[in-house]
């Protein structure tokens, strides 16, 4: 085949073919466009021929489909008649409305209601348009899911941040608004499914999250709750992934899993420790937003930042012994790095983790420990260029000083021993110099 009928992407096909990414994708689905699938993207790189695009669409505007004359082409018009067409216009919109409701009346969601154990979705003048019972008893009120509803958002509790349990979008660009609804429970068990509904309030699709995993010696159950999901277009292609954190009730395992607006797998990773925030961000100038993930180790008692190509993602977290998953293959992720504890939060828990996550306007990402509160700021490279103490952390300190559990002091020193203490999983050993886990190739 010729490199020159080659088309590599969605956007040189929609270019071709005189119109945008989302046509096409519309086109695909509903009237066989032909677009293939490189075997290895999950999916989500695609190409075409061209010659197959002409003879897709040549199939499509034969004459046999135009009618030879217009049906209006035969009629002769008297003057006269002008007179009466608004008034024929009004009586056939009035007879339309009577008996098949406004043309504008297509149901759009906007906004929702939990009632009980049911989702009640309302339009943007709060009437309600659908309803659907989850049938469960202890479903999350009203107030929480109004909590996490449609962005993830900043808060003042621990981690920082709500993420979403409920988003309406339209997802499959087919010109109408999904909704995404995540069940979650008061105890955290019995729900832990993720709805997606069109407009109209048909189920097009479920997803379970977690799975009954083995770590180590132990059986985990497949009981896991929602820290959240998001929607974003992570490979710059207009094609919408689902992204689902959640963890296992009682214990450390975690899942992050990629989904597309169908509802199927594009990747999953497991990480032995809760991770808790998230961000997506081109690294490394390709276009393509990676995933930035947040969390502890618990085998390392350590907070962690992970970072994975949205192309792929599979594997488990780099542990040994009883949080190891020997189903699980090497993770591979890009990035899988350890931040330093501290001499006044090493006795406050066995395990510290990062909280949060922010993607600065100066091209650094900022994270929070939790325990210790001390932020640090990496750039794109993942190289630390900066740690600063919070107010917290500067009054811990004083007190652990004045209570005699420490000596140390803060100062440059203290800082300088921090920013060299981050360690790098080099795809076989933990080192302190930047490193990648995973190349990018």
């Amino acid at each position: 085949m010729k490199k020159e009928n080659l088309l590599s992407s969605w956007k040189e096909i929609a270019s071709y073919l005189d119109c945008n990414v989302r046509t096409c994708y519309r086109w695909e689905k509903k009237v066989g466009l032909p677009v293939h699938r490189f075997r290895d993207s999950n999916g989500a790189r695609v190409f075409a021929y061209k010659d197959e695009l002409d003879k897709w669409l040549a199939e499509r505007t034969e004459d046999k489909y135009i009618p030879k004359k217009a049906f209006f082409s035969n009629i002769r018009w008297n003057r006269s008649y002008y007179f009466f067409l608004p008034f024929v216009a009004l009586i056939a919109a009035f007879i339309i409305y009577i008996f098949l409701g406004s043309p504008l009346s297509t149901p759009k969601p906007a906004d929702f209601k939990i009632v009980n154990s049911s989702l009640i979705i309302l339009n943007k003048k709060g009437k309600e348009l659908w309803r659907y019972d989850t049938g469960i008893e202890s479903l999350f009120d009203e107030k929480v899911y109004r909590e996490h509803f449609q962005f993830k958002i900043k808060t003042d509790n621990v981690p920082p941040s709500s993420k979403p349990l409920l988003i309406i979008k339209d997802i499959n660009y087919d010109g109408h608004a999904e909704v995404l609804f995540g069940t979650q429970t008061q105890d955290g068990f019995g729900g832990g499914d993720l709805l997606c509904f069109n407009y109209k309030g048909t189920l097009l699709w479920k997803f379970q999250i977690g799975r009954e995993m083995k770590f180590g010696p132990k059986i985990y159950s497949p009981d896991y709750f929602f820290e959240g999901f998001d929607v974003c277009d992570l490979e710059g292609d207009d094609n919408l992934e689902i992204i689902i954190i959640s963890n296992n009730n009682s214990f450390f395992p975690t899942q992050l899993v990629m989904l597309n607006s169908e509802g199927e797998i594009l990747g999953e990773y497991w990480n032995s420790g809760r991770l808790s925030d998230y961000a997506f961000v081109d690294l490394n100038g390709d276009g393509k937003k990676e995933i930035i993930a947040v969390g502890p180790n618990n085998e390392f008692g350590k907070g962690c930042l992970v970072v994975f190509d949205p192309t792929k993602i599979k594997g488990g977290s780099p542990q040994s012994g009883y949080y190891k998953c020997e189903e699980l293959e090497p993770g591979s992720e890009k990035y899988y790095i350890l931040f330093p504890r501290t001499d006044v939060d090493i006795d406050k828990h066995p395990v510290e983790s990062i909280i949060s996550i922010d993607v600065l306007k100066n091209h650094r990402l900022s994270v929070l420990a939790g325990l210790s509160r001390i932020f640090y700021e990496l750039n794109y490279r993942l190289e630390i260029q900066d740690v600063r103490f919070s107010h917290t952390f500067e009054q811990m300190h004083k007190e652990a000083r004045l209570e005699g559990k420490i000596k140390s002091e803060l100062n440059e020193e203290y800082r300088s021993n921090l920013a060299k203490g981050l360690l790098y999983y080099d795809g076989e050993n933990w080192i302190s110099k930047p490193t990648m886990s995973n190349s990018w190739k």
